[in-house]
């Protein structure tokens, strides 16, 4: 938490490439507004080359934000101090100022993905076999949550075989719960849950990241989301599969990021009305669960 008092309304923001779609700015405004704080949370579309420069001066300046894709890796290098999630991770999605420290950082996905994972499964990640699609920042969060549930086994399909053998190698695959795929190597039949942590899904015309009858699943959780539900996510359903997009899991990271920056309770239930979701049982459940 920033330690200063700035004289001036204070400034969130959500930093990637792209943020048009982006319902960060809507549910943290709700919430701002709901507690009468004196803050504004914007999105902006930022390039590499800005995003280690952005994040020092909106926090020196008393506020904060939070880092999508593709630069949670890169904002991880930016940091004075780092959480323990972020070192095991190598990504952060939140920062924020602390004086006599300067520039700290966290990974509040890797909470926000158990609380939503274990909504879909309704059963906890412990002893679950996982697909995960994807080898950026995101998957380095979803990875390091399942291993540190005590997954049964996390099998990692990405695009580039290396990034994904890198994230394995960083996350302490050796152990064996870990495991790289390939495209065409051989997967288990089934899983109890598959987990897009692509960027597939956020522009219209994106390829689905997997088709889900291809392989036997129990559950699918798109990170993606959108209003309507994901075409990742129409597909599983049409396949009779359980699957939800990633707004529960939007909406947990970012209580836990405000609660970072405010020291204060979120609203969560206005969080998730903002984003067209209930709170839900099945999503209390999940964080008794933990």
């Amino acid at each position: 938490m920033n330690n200063r008092t700035p004289p001036n309304k204070r400034l969130y923001t959500l930093l990637g490439d792209p943020v048009h779609h982006s319902l960060s700015p809507q549910l943290q405004n709700a919430a701002l507004r709901t507690l009468g704080l004196d803050a504004v949370y914007v999105a902006l579309c930022a390039w590499e080359e800005l995003v280690s420069p952005l994040m020092r001066s909106v926090a020196q300046a008393g506020g904060g934000g939070n880092i999508t894709v593709p630069h949670k890796e890169l904002a991880a290098d930016s940091l004075d101090r780092a959480s323990e999630a972020v070192t095991a991770t190598g990504a952060c999605n939140v920062f924020w100022w602390e004086d006599g420290t300067g520039l700290c950082g966290d990974n509040t996905d890797v909470d926000a993905f158990s609380t939503a994972a274990e909504a879909v499964l309704n059963s906890r990640l412990k002893g679950k076999r996982i697909l995960l699609l994807g080898a950026g920042g995101a998957a380095r969060a979803v990875a390091y949550a399942c291993v540190s549930a005590g997954a049964g086994v996390v099998d990692v399909l990405n695009r580039s075989a290396t990034r994904a053998e890198s994230l394995v190698s960083d996350l302490g695959g050796s152990r064996g719960l870990l495991r790289s795929r390939s495209q065409d190597s051989e997967l288990l039949n089934s899983y109890d849950l598959i987990v897009n942590a692509t960027s597939l899904g956020l522009l219209p015309g994106d390829p689905l990241p997997l088709d889900p009858r291809a392989v036997g699943a129990e559950a699918v959780l798109d990170l993606v989301y959108s209003r309507d539900a994901t075409p990742f996510v129409r597909a599983a359903r049409e396949a009779g599969v359980r699957a939800e997009d990633g707004r529960r899991m939007l909406v947990e990271q970012a209580a836990a990021s405000f609660e970072r920056w405010f020291r204060l309770d979120p609203p969560r239930d206005v969080m998730c009305r903002a984003v067209g979701i209930t709170p839900g049982e099945a999503a209390a459940d999940a964080v008794k669960r933990r």
